[in-house]
């Protein structure tokens, strides 16, 4: 039991990390976000860059990681 409960965390702590705008962006458009527009690598951001479509897709998964 306690190891599936660390599992789980661990888990879940590697999950909230990923950068979804980076890795999106990255295998989509071949580009890091983090070096167009603002700079910061959130939904904002790549919907100025990539359109609205990118930005509600990046704006969901972060929401849900949450």
């Amino acid at each position: 039991m306690a190891i599936s409960i660390i599992l789980l965390i661990l888990t879940a702590y590697l999950l909230g990390s990923a950068s979804s705008a980076i890795l999106l962006c990255r295998l989509y458009y071949g580009e890091d976000i983090r070096n167009n527009g603002s700079g910061n690598p959130g939904a904002t951001n790549v919907q100025r860059t990539y359109g609205w479509k990118m930005g509600v897709v990046v704006f969901f998964i972060d929401a849900m990681k949450g």
